[in-house]
């Protein structure tokens, strides 16, 4: 059968056989609290002496101390890359937030904050209520569901990890299948309503939990994007070498986008393990925060967990239990303070690598992800979009609503993009941009339109 497109995924020939570097997961550092003024101060202005990718027990032994004020202070060299902005209440991590917003600037947000609910699945606050105004080339402040992702940003959703050209997402193909163009590759053998988050990722370590396997077909498989995020984040360091620009950017074949084999290297050099890429959930374990710790996730939060049902950074309401519902089809966080702050860690990484592109390339990649050659052609058509086909919904017009139970998929009518809103013709396949994995998946052979 001849389907619309012909993008199908090409096996990387990676060799299993990576040089075996200086790091496992095991003793993946944590990250130390670092002293910080304001942002993207010059070259010369003084910069902590220990870089992100030190722990704070390092440092503590390096200083005799845990004080940070008794942190001794270095300057930039001045032929480095500019100093990574940081966030001193966030452990001294990366000021996320600063950095996605250059490369994704935001609508303005509500004058008293983003719309947030009284508990998961509930009622509007009576003072959070107001969604902000789209602007044109703006992205969407008050983020709650990855429903209108890879859609026109005017609908509230961001680039999808096929849109970032994110390396080991090894999505489904669009065959009108449950869960296309998702990481989960199902084959469609039980109908449309299908649990979409059962069916397999690809390459992940058999019975073990935050791994990854290497192979000679794919090379390293599907890990969550966090991963090369923080191996990325502790390459750099505080103040990026000149030699990043060299080593790790080649505009012919990889745009503004780290290439493909550096990317390999950096995430084997940090989470490495023999034929494996083992990592920590991106949160905090005892206080103190994870190999991968990204805080913008803002999972298992209380008393939103005991109310609900915590689905990763996915929230959804009680009755959601027993259901064949993917967890992804649930809200992120849309409760307390924190409400609509989500963002995706593959956004992050995006940002992070159009930030360093812009230092090494400013006569080809922009500062902002719309207008840099990562964004060309962004969303131009929903029918080739890279947005997953979406479920029936509570309130199929409220952005924070939870999976209508029982679950049915897909979506018909009102703003949550079904089969119908996504696909043209039969909804058997889709001419959508990207590599993906057709080993598992099969076309549905339903005409969606009748």
């Amino acid at each position: 059968m001849k389907f619309a497109f012909a993008i199908f995924v090409l096996a990387t020939r990676a060799s299993a056989k990576m040089s075996r570097l200086r790091r496992s997961n095991d003793n993946t550092p944590k990250k130390q609290a670092l002293k910080g003024d304001e942002y993207f101060r010059d070259l010369e202005e003084e910069t902590p002496l220990f870089s992100l990718s030190m722990s704070y027990a390092e440092t503590k032994m390096s200083t005799g101390t845990e004080s940070k004020k008794s942190q001794k202070r270095v300057k930039c060299n001045k032929d480095s890359l500019k100093r990574m902005p940081i966030n001193r209440d966030d452990f001294g991590e990366p000021d996320w937030e600063t950095i996605i917003e250059l490369a994704f600037p935001p609508f303005s947000t509500p004058a008293n904050g983003c719309p947030r609910l009284d508990q998961v699945g509930g009622s509007y606050e009576a003072s959070y209520t107001m969604f902000p105004v789209p602007e044109a080339g703006k992205w969407n402040p008050c983020y709650y569901t990855k429903a209108f992702a890879g859609l026109d940003p005017m609908k509230g959703g961001y680039p999808t990890p096929l849109d970032t050209h994110y390396q080991y997402e090894f999505p489904a193909p669009f065959f009108g299948q449950p869960g296309d163009g998702s990481v989960h590759h199902c084959d469609g053998a039980d109908g449309f309503n299908q649990d979409i988050g059962a069916c397999p990722k690809l390459g992940q370590c058999p019975g073990t939990k935050d791994c990854a396997t290497i192979t000679d077909d794919y090379g390293i498989g599907h890990i969550p994007p966090f991963v090369p995020l923080a191996a990325v984040k502790n390459a750099y360091g505080t103040c990026g070498s000149k030699d990043i620009c060299k080593n790790w950017f080649h505009f012919e074949t990889s745009g503004c986008n780290i290439q493909k084999s550096v990317l390999d290297k950096l995430v084997y050099e940090y989470f490495g393990d023999g034929d494996t890429i083992k990592f920590q959930p991106p949160i905090l374990l005892d206080g103190e925060p994870s190999s991968t710790y990204f805080r913008l996730e803002y999972g298992g939060e209380q008393p939103a967990c005991t109310d609900g049902i915590c689905r990763g950074p996915h929230y959804c309401s009680a009755d959601v239990e027993g259901q064949p519902i993917w967890g992804d089809f649930c809200p992120y966080v849309h409760t307390g303070e924190n409400s609509g702050k989500y963002r995706h860690p593959h956004l992050a990484l995006a940002a992070l690598e159009l930030w360093i592109a812009n230092q090494c390339m400013p006569d080809k990649c922009a500062s902002e992800w719309l207008l840099s050659p990562n964004g060309e052609d962004y969303a131009a058509d929903p029918k080739t979009s890279t947005s997953i086909s979406w479920c029936e919904m509570k309130d199929e017009y409220d952005p924070i609503s939870q999976p209508k139970v029982p679950y049915q998929w897909s979506t018909v009518g009102g703003i949550f993009p079904g089969l119908l809103d996504l696909y043209s013709g039969d909804c058997t396949s889709k001419d959508a941009p990207g590599k993906f994995v057709t080993e598992f998946a099969r076309p549905t052979g339903v005409n969606c339109r009748g």
